[in-house]
C-alpha cells in the first residue's frame, strides 16, 4: 500500500528516474497509476525537485490530451521516503511503441496523432509551461483513440530562472528531439516545444529520427550546425505527388527551422497546419511553393509542385538578416568576419614560430643547463601515508621539512593530508616544503535539537561546528507541524566537526477523510475504515435492508485524525412488509409470513359470525394491514370468520 490508500500492483513503465505502477484508489475505487521516484533518485535533492516540479506542472493543466495527476505525496519504503504522484490511468501505447512495431506512418495518419498533442501544447504553453522533452515516448494512443501527453519531469514555468534544475547553462531534454537552443544551453520557449514536435513528426514519417549519432553530444551538434535531410527524401510511397511531398516538408522543415523566429511561432499554429495535412489540404507553410485553385477542394491538394530545390529550403522566409540584406545595409558583417579570419592566421604564426624557435634554442642551450635540469627534485605524492616515513623520504631527498597539524575527520592521526609545493612539482635541493598531517578528527558535543525548528536546529548546530542534512525526512506525529521529532545522531554523543545531522520532522497528526460506505457488508466497511486508521463502532439497526447492509457512517466525507471513532449504522434485518392475510385460513396466513421471514405467533381472539359459509375459518381481522412495516419477531392478532346463520336474519 502507498501512503495507506493506494494498492500497488505490477509496473506497467519504467523511467531512467522513476517507475510506473497499476495501481487501485481505495478510498474512490478506481483504477490509477502510481509514479515513483527510484529510491537511488530520492537521495538526490535535484532529482526530487524535478519531480515535485512534474507534479506541480502537471497539476496546474487540465485538458483532453494531457495525462491528469490526481494526488501527490510521501510514503515510506524501506526505510526510506520515497516521493509519488498519482495520475490518470491510461491503457495504450506511446508513439514510440507504434513506430517501432508498425513502422513509418502515413502523412494523415501521423497528422491525426499529433495535432491534439499541439493543442495540448498550446494549453500548456497558455499556463504558462513548457514541456521540455517532447518525443514519442511520451505520446500516448489509448485504447479508445485518444492520444495523452506525459511527464512533465523537466517541464519549466516561462517565467521560473530560480530552480537550479533550469539554469541556461544546463542542456536539458533528448537529445534526438532537442531544439538547437536548448543544445547551446539558452532558455527554451514554447518554440523550442514547437521544434520537438517537428521532429517527432518527422521519425513518425520516416521511421528515423533526423539526426542520429553515436553520442547525444554528437546528435546536439548536428541540431544546431546542420540541416535535416528532407523527409519526403526518405518517403518510399511511390503514390505521394509532388505537391504531396512539398506539403510533408513544408510543416516538417518549418517547425525544425533552426532560429526560432523562423518556425511556427505557436503551438496552435502548428496545430493548424497538421489539420490542414490530416485532411489533404495544402498547409500554410507550403502555400509559397503551391499555388491553389479559387474553388480548393476540402481533401485534395492542386497546384503545380515546387521545383526540387524550393523543397530542400526551409519553408517559412527568415525574420533575420540575409547576405543580400548584408549586401544592401554595408558588408560590415563580412569585413568583420574577414578581420578576426586574418587575426586567426596571425595568432596561428606565431604560436608556429615560438615553437620551432624554442625547439632550435633547446638544441643550443649548454650541458651545464641540461646537467642543472636533472639536479631538480619531483615532490611526491604524501596523501595519507605515515608522517615519519615522508618527512625521512624528503629529507632524503635533500629538501628542507616543515610540518603542521591539522584536524581532519578522513585521514588518521599523523598521516599526510598534504603537501606545498603540489606533487609533481620541480625543486631545487635544500628548497622548503610544507607538509600538514592529521592530527585526528576534532571532536564536538552533538546538541539536542528535538522539538526545535529547522533554522533553529541549524544555528544550533553550526554553533557545535556542524551541519543539518538538506535531506530531511517528514512524519505524521502528534507534535506540532514542523518541529523535530528525531535526529541522528542523537544529542549528546560526540561528533566529528563538519559532520552532518539528519533530522526527522512532524507533519503533525495525519487526518484522513472518512469514505462514503453505505450500501456495504459491514465486514468489508468495517474492514475499509480501519485500513485507513478508524476506530470502527458497529451498532444494529431495525431496517428494511437485509441483514449486515451499512445504513450510514458517522462523519462521512469529513477529514478526522487517525484513531477517531466513527459509528456504523447496520441493519439487523428485522423489518419485512406484512402480507394481507384476511380471508387465508390460519395455515396459509402463517406460510405467507414465514417465507417473509416472520418467526412470531398468531394470537388468536373471539371468533367473527358471518353468514358466508365460504368465509368460514379465515381470517376476518388481523393486527398489521397489507403493507405495514413490522418487525420478524412480532405477535400478530387475528379473528376468524365463524359461519352462523343467525347472521343471515335482519338484525334488530
Amino acid at each position: 500500500m502507498v501512503n495507506d490508500r493506494y494498492r500497488r500492483g505490477e509496473i506497467i513503465g519504467a523511467g531512467g528516474m522513476s517507475e510506473v505502477y497499476a495501481a487501485e484508489d481505495t478510498v474512490l475505487g478506481r483504477q490509477v497509476a502510481v509514479k515513483m521516484l527510484r529510491p537511488e533518485m530520492a537521495r538526490d535533492v535535484n532529482f526530487r525537485e524535478r519531480f515535485y516540479r512534474e507534479a506541480q506542472n502537471s497539476g496546474k493543466l487540465n485538458h483532453p490530451n494531457i495525462v491528469a495527476v490526481y494526488d501527490t505525496g510521501e510514503t515510506e519504503l524501506d526505510g526510506m521516503t520515497i516521493p509519488y504522484i498519482v495520475m490518470e490511468r491510461v491503457n495504450g501505447r506511446t508513439l514510440r511503441d507504434i513506430i517501432r512495431e508498425d513502422g513509418a506512418l502515413s502523412a494523415q495518419e501521423a497528422a491525426d496523432i499529433l495535432k491534439p498533442v499541439a493543442d495540448a501544447l498550446q494549453a500548456s504553453h497558455e499556463a504558462g509551461i513548457i514541456h521540455r522533452d517532447i518525443k514519442p515516448a511520451n505520446i500516448m494512443l489509448t485504447n479508445t483513440g485518444q492520444v495523452k501527453v506525459m511527464d512533465f519531469g523537466i517541464a519549466r514555468a516561462l517565467d521560473d530562472s530560480t530552480s537550479a534544475m533550469t539554469q541556461t547553462s544546463a542542456v536539458i531534454g533528448t537529445a534526438q528531439y532537442l531544439s538547437p537552443e536548448q543544445a547551446r544551453g539558452k532558455n527554451a520557449d514554447a518554440r523550442s516545444d514547437v521544434y520537438a514536435l517537428g521532429c517527432v513528426l518527422y521519425e513518425a514519417l520516416t521511421g528515423h529520427t533526423p539526426f542520429e549519432g553515436e553520442t547525444p553530444f554528437a546528435v546536439a551538434y548536428q541540431h544546431v550546425q546542420e540541416e535535416p535531410t528532407p523527409p519526403s527524401e526518405l518517403i518510399a510511397d511511390p503514390s505521394l505527388t509532388p505537391t504531396q511531398r512539398v506539403n510533408i516538408d513544408a510543416v516538417v522543415l518549418t517547425a525544425m527551422a533552426k532560429h526560432p523566429a523562423d518556425r511556427y511561432q505557436s503551438a496552435w499554429e502548428m496545430a493548424g497546419d497538421l489539420e490542414r495535412l490530416r485532411n489533404g489540404q495544402v498547409t500554410a507553410a507550403a502555400r509559397m511553393h503551391v499555388n491553389e485553385e479559387e474553388d480548393e477542394q476540402p481533401t485534395e491538394m492542386v497546384g503545380a509542385a515546387a521545383p526540387a530545390a524550393a523543397a530542400h529550403r526551409a519553408p517559412i522566409q527568415s525574420t533575420r538578416p540575409t547576405e543580400d540584406d548584408d549586401n544592401q545595409g554595408g558588408g560590415w558583417m563580412k569585413w568583420l568576419a574577414a578581420f578576426l579570419a586574418a587575426l586567426l592566421v596571425a595568432i596561428v604564426g606565431y604560436f608556429a614560430w615560438d615553437f620551432f624557435s624554442n625547439d632550435k634554442d633547446s638544441e643550443d642551450k649548454p650541458r651545464q643547463t641540461q646537467s642543472a635540469h636533472q639536479d631538480k627534485i619531483t615532490v611526491p605524492e604524501v596523501e595519507n601515508r605515515p608522517r615519519n616515513e615522508v618527512v625521512k623520504e624528503l629529507e632524503d631527498m635533500g629538501l628542507q621539512v616543515t610540518v603542521n597539524e591539522e584536524a581532519n575527520p578522513d585521514i588518521p592521526r599523523n598521516n599526510a593530508i598534504r603537501i606545498n609545493p603540489a606533487p609533481g612539482s620541480e625543486l631545487q635541493k635544500n628548497a622548503s616544503v610544507t607538509l600538514t598531517v592529521s592530527s585526528g578528527k576534532e571532536i564536538t558535543d552533538v546538541p539536542d535539537i528535538t522539538g526545535m525548528t529547522l533554522d533553529e536546529a541549524a544555528q544550533a548546530l553550526e554553533g557545535a561546528g556542524l551541519v543539518l542534512n538538506s535531506d530531511v525526512s517528514e512524519e505524521n506525529d502528534e507534535s506540532p507541524a514542523g518541529q523535530i521529532i528525531k535526529q541522528d545522531p542523537a544529542g549528546g554523543t560526540q561528533l566529528s566537526k563538519g559532520s552532518k545531522v539528519r533530522v526527522t520532522v512532524s507533519k503533525g497528526v495525519e487526518k484522513k477523510r472518512v469514505p462514503d460506505v453505505a450500501g456495504m457488508d459491514v465486514e468489508d466497511a468495517q474492514s475499509r475504515l480501519e485500513s485507513n486508521d478508524f476506530d470502527v463502532d458497529v451498532r444494529e439497526v431495525d431496517s428494511l435492508e437485509p441483514k449486515g447492509t451499512v445504513l450510514s457512517v458517522s462523519n462521512q466525507g469529513a477529514e478526522l485524525e487517525k484513531g477517531k471513532p466513527v459509528t456504523v449504522e447496520v441493519s439487523n434485518g428485522m423489518l419485512f412488509k406484512a402480507p394481507d392475510l384476511v380471508r387465508k385460513n390460519q395455515g396459509q396466513a402463517e406460510a405467507a409470513l414465514r417465507e417473509a421471514g416472520w418467526t412470531g405467533q398468531f394470537i388468536v381472539g373471539e371468533p367473527v359470525p358471518t353468514g358466508a359459509l365460504v368465509d368460514a375459518n379465515k381470517i376476518g381481522w388481523a393486527s398489521v394491514n397489507p403493507g405495514d412495516t413490522m418487525r420478524k419477531d412480532q405477535n400478530i392478532d387475528i379473528r376468524l370468520w365463524n359461519f352462523d346463520p343467525a347472521a343471515l336474519l335482519p338484525q334488530p
